[in-house]
């Protein structure tokens, strides 16, 4: 198609350029001007991370073709500072904690310029209608709300322009300091992978399977090595090492040769000058086929004579609980109660697809930058698929636009660093939406069986429960997760008597994995529907009935684990009650309000006995500011801020002194996978004792220096201090020059190993003798509890949560905005999990083929969130912090399932709760279309 002339004007400025006139805006900003702020999300118009300001109106520039953009004038997120100077909105979303991940952040903020520039005084209606299109998976919308108001004020003069002000000196734990990554990324100049550039580049795509199920009987790809631009096509017979890769059992091909068992896998990888040639060689690209049966179900694959997915069998694992005797408990209940539930699969939907880029090194070796929740367990699994020792694999870890583990797995990683390799020559690899949806992994769908018994007076006394999980394809972190599963299933409560089995089960569906709660949310729906089911039969109030179970120090869990310290759950209980008689909430007319209570617990750290480890180094620079180097990676959920505060008080610097760098594996101590809500004590704790460390060091330094007694030195105000006289000693630059003058480095590192714990006995029961901290399967727990209210509309079935009351235990919190921010997303998320969200499948193949299609909660939906922050201090987390990220998103779905009965009396148990399920329920003789 012949290019046409255009001319705009860009952040101020003329631009002209001769373009395609399809060429869309997005394309063109990112490609042609590198104002790669506006980030491609979906390129579909289904997320907002695209958005741009044209003559005025906020605009998807995925959508707009430059065929319309002549004498247009167009903003981006890359016009609005000056310098160093944040607009107020930029400076809004820093002081609101309003930034996570960042990916969604720059269109965010240019749908709240164009909405403040022509309404100065939003009300909170027209803030959520401005900002409808614009998709945020990680903060649940509320600071993001609070942030468009406060920057409104400042507009309006009626609040400085100003940031949070630091304390003066570096007491910064327990306060709410700004992300220590947020400048950057309301600035728009954060990098993700796909914002990378690199000379001489490749763009790689992989051929996916036809079928979810077939043999496969030849791959033809000469006609696709003709293509012009194609540098090379790549199959099975050109992985140099294991042609196979896993987070735990390595069972998935990076090239599949002999088989496919999903609709994701990769048969063959193209390297081409550009995208558009990629693509094209795809097509021509010959696959041969002979369909399998595709086995849909868990249930269809247990049967005998189902075709086995694995040779091993279709069964991934199977984890059993045993406490008790569960006939003898069933014996002495006055009441049981029994229910079969059902989970649905669920993307994470995070809104920076997959991406990566790899570069082939001088030594053989390759070099790969990506966003990765475990840059150690990535270099791995390059390696042995690559025939490469471990030190010749560098992972650099990128910003990332969300993960919620779905990161966990590698995806790009191994492709690109083979094409690399084979060709000599950079290349870059990313998904497209369509792509992300196909290939990675998602929540497990559950199907869960409960039968509970238990007295009169509402004590538990057995549960039998049956859990089966479709893993999928292949099998990425199932069984962890199933064990997840098992040992959470029955909720924060005790039971002496309990049996529980938990099934991992291939199917030929999306590969299962590690999600947010990680095999948590799934039994938390059911058994707290369960509860909510028992306190009805009982006719019992639903906190009480929890507050008589709770968990408690010196009570046991389901596993055995006696509990010793950190345990919150019953002023979680408590905290919500006591808000929940202050709360007054009025529906429309048409309308029933609902209240429903949820409770749920979550590990923190790795447990089961595996070594649970993490480090840290920090060091002075040259300019006189602290370096802390870890493997931890941040993923938006503000570890790096976390740990940030941790050094800086420890050390004495003040915190806007400090720099994080996290995830490369040549730079930083292995951190291991940022999951199971660990990074705040395992790598917290790698941070304060490499800090307390540092500390010692430069004090002896000084004192030396000073021929001084190091009791009489303190840090104080950015300065060293002899506190015997008073007097100023020495500034940190001034620290820096002197110790680059006597040639000293001064740096300090620790290894930190989390509290031994151990496996899952055979019998939770414990001898009489024996050491109960042998049952010890985690060092820690975080506990919450949520009330929600809905308003339901009995003529649609539309439910409306209008309030959640959200109290977590998470020990000291380091970061409250931080923490704050967790829940809300949380909230949000969960709510999706309760009402809305689905991936769906019709015989293996995808339907949920759009971001749209997953259905998630936007913005309009946002309810309003009051978050409960209890602090159990942890006597061997940093500071007393335990963790909490994972745990919010548990409790929600069940709250509002809960809600729903107590508003219309309809007894939701397959998720999510429909307007179409809710309305069938409500008439059941009428049919739903």
């Amino acid at each position: 198609m012949d290019k046409i002339a255009i001319s705009l004007i860009v952040n101020g400025r003329p631009v002209s350029a001769y373009v395609s006139p399809n060429t869309t805006l997005l394309t063109f900003l990112r490609g042609e001007l590198q104002l790669t702020g506006t980030k491609n999300g979906c390129a579909q118009g289904h997320c907002g991370t695209c958005t741009v300001i044209v003559d005025g109106e906020a605009v998807r520039s995925c959508l707009l073709k430059m065929s319309r953009l002549n004498g247009k004038r167009v903003e981006t997120i890359e016009g609005l500072s000056r310098g160093d100077e944040l607009h107020p909105i930029q400076q809004s979303f820093v002081n609101c904690g309003a930034v996570q991940c960042g990916f969604c952040t720059p269109g965010m903020i240019m749908s709240a310029k164009a909405l403040l520039d022509r309404c100065p005084d939003p009300t909170e209606e027209e803030i959520k209608q401005a900002l409808a299109r614009n998709l945020c998976r990680c903060t649940g919308y509320v600071k993001i709300i609070e942030a468009v108001q406060e920057a409104a004020r400042m507009l309006r003069g009626e609040k400085k322009p100003a940031g949070i002000e630091l304390p003066p000196d570096s007491r910064v734990v327990g306060r709410p300091v700004p992300r220590i990554d947020a400048i950057p990324k309301v600035k728009g100049e954060t990098k993700y992978a796909d914002d990378l550039t690199i000379d001489h580049v490749l763009y790689a795509r992989a051929l996916r399977s036809q079928y979810p199920h077939a043999e496969i009987i030849s791959i033809d790809t000469r006609e696709a090595e003709r293509v012009p631009g194609v540098v090379a096509v790549l199959t099975a017979k050109d992985v140099p090492g294991r042609n196979a890769f896993g987070l735990l059992i390595p069972d998935q091909p990076v090239l599949a040769d002999k088989k496919v068992r999903y609709v994701g896998d990769a048969l063959a990888l193209v390297l081409a000058e550009s995208q558009t040639v990629a693509e094209a060689a795809l097509e021509r690209t010959k696959v041969e086929y002979r369909p399998l049966e595709v086995v849909s179900t868990p249930q269809r694959a247990l049967e005998p004579d189902a075709p086995l997915i694995h040779e091993s069998g279709n069964v991934l694992a199977h984890i059993k609980v045993r406490k008790g005797d569960v006939a003898k408990g069933f014996a002495q209940a006055d009441v049981i109660v029994e229910q079969a539930y059902f989970t649905p699969f669920i993307d994470h939907a995070y809104l920076e697809p997959e991406a990566g880029l790899a570069a082939p090194n001088e030594d053989g070796g390759v070099t790969i930058w990506v966003g990765s929740q475990g840059p150690g367990d990535d270099r791995r699994q390059v390696a042995a698929s690559l025939a490469l020792p471990e030190e010749k694999v560098r992972i650099i870890h990128l910003p990332t636009g969300g993960a919620f583990g779905g990161r966990e797995d590698v995806t790009v990683q191994i492709l690109c660093a083979l094409g690399a390799l084979h060709t000599k020559r950079p290349v870059k690899m990313v998904f497209s939406r369509l792509e992300s949806l196909r290939v990675r992994i998602k929540r497990h769908a559950e199907y869960l069986r409960y039968k509970t018994g238990m007295t009169r007076d509402g004590k538990l006394v057995a549960a039998e429960v049956e859990i089966i999980g479709d893993t999928g394809a292949y099998a990425s972190a199932g069984e962890a997760v199933l064990f997840r599963s098992a040992e959470f299933a029955c909720g924060p409560y005790v039971i002496p008597n309990v049996k529980v089995d938990a099934y991992a089960v291939y199917t030929n569906n999306v590969p299962c994995g590690a999600m947010r709660g990680f095999g948590c949310p799934e039994p938390a729906f059911a058994s707290e529907a369960h509860m909510d089911l028992i306190a009805r039969r009982l006719g019992m109030d639903p906190l009480n009935l929890r507050q008589i179970n709770a968990l408690d120090v010196g009570r046991a869990t389901i596993t055995g684990d006696r509990l010793e310290h950190g345990v919150g759950l019953r002023e979680t209980i408590s905290r919500v009650q006591e808000a929940l008689t202050t709360t007054s909430i009025q529906a429309e007319p048409g309308k029933k309000v609902g209240v429903g209570i949820a409770c749920a617990y979550k590990n923190v750290g790795l447990g089961s006995g595996m070594e649970d480890a993490g480090g840290a180094i920090i060091e002075l620079t040259d300019e006189g500011r602290v370096l802390l180097r870890v493997g931890a990676v941040d993923l938006g959920q503000g570890s790096d801020t976390v740990l940030a505060q941790i050094a800086a008080q420890t050390i004495g610097m003040g915190y806007d002194h400090m720099i994080v760098q996290a995830g490369d594996t040549k730079e930083a101590p292995e951190g291991g996978m940022t999951t199971a809500s660990r990074q705040t004590f395992v790598a917290g704790n790698a941070v304060l004792r490499a800090a307390e460390r540092f500390k010692e060091q430069l004090v002896s330094f000084v004192a030396d220096e000073f021929q001084l007694d190091p009791s009489r030195i303190i840090i104080q105000g950015g300065h060293f201090i002899d506190q015997g006289e008073g007097r100023l000693l020495l500034s940190w630059k001034d620290l820096s020059a002197l110790a680059q003058t006597r040639g000293w480095r001064l740096r300090a590192e620790h290894r930190y190993v989390a509290p031994q714990t151990y496996p899952l006995p055979e019998s939770a029961d414990l001898p009489v003798g024996g050491d109960p901290e042998k049952y010890r399967l985690h060092f820690s727990y975080c506990f919450a509890t949520h009330v929600a209210i809905v308003a339901v509309d009995e003529s649609s079935g539309e439910v409306e949560v209008m309030k959640v009351i959200a109290a977590h235990d998470a020990g000291k919190v380091i970061n409250p905005h931080g923490a704050e921010g967790q829940i809300e997303g949380g909230v949000v998320m969960g709510m999706g999990y309760a009402l809305s969200e689905e991936f769906k499948l019709d015989n293996g193949r995808v339907i949920t083929d759009t971001l749209a299609k997953c259905r998630l909660p936007t913005i309009r939906q946002t309810p309003e969130i009051t978050p409960i922050l209890v602090e159990d201090y942890h006597p061997f987390g940093p500071y007393g912090a335990k963790g909490m990220g994972e745990l919010a998103v548990a409790p929600a779905a069940p709250a509002i399932i809960n809600a729903i009965y107590d508003a219309v009396g309809v007894r939701i148990t397959e998720l999510p709760a429909t307007k179409e399920k809710i309305r069938q329920a409500l008439n059941p003789k009428v049919e739903v279309v």
